[in-house]
């Protein structure tokens, strides 16, 4: 009885603190800091070029990153409904960014370059 109290509760706090399942826009439109990476479980740190990276997605679905220190910009489109959303530069070469897990303050994300394939990239609002 006990357990079945304890995983209830669990469940419940997970629920009311945790990661969205649902992406919304609102929820994306802030600056993101690049906090580490996550393969298998096991965490590493951003190198001292990526100390300063960052992506800043707009409302007006504008956006400005920094990558290893360079600078882009352009335009971004959302799927809400697949949870990802593609970060055009200006010279229209796009790259899809799937959401695996996002809150108010942290975001998980997987890049679909064959580089970077399993590897979970998080965020944070805070730098």
């Amino acid at each position: 009885m006990k357990k079945i109290l304890l995983t209830s509760v669990l469940i419940t706090f997970l629920h009311i603190s945790g990661f969205s399942q649902t992406v919304n826009k609102e929820t994306l439109c802030k600056k993101w800091y690049l906090e580490k990476y996550q393969v298998l479980w096991v965490d590493y740190e951003p190198d001292e070029k990526e100390k300063n990276d960052y992506i800043l997605l707009n409302t007006d679905m504008t956006y400005v990153s920094v990558d290893e220190g360079i600078k882009t910009s352009g335009k971004w489109t959302f799927n809400t409904e697949k949870n990802y959303f593609t970060m055009f530069n200006n010279k229209r070469d796009g790259i899809k960014i799937t959401v695996d897990k996002l809150s108010i303050y942290k975001m998980v994300l997987n890049i679909e370059i064959k580089e970077m394939d399993g590897v979970d990239i998080h965020y944070t609002i805070k730098k």
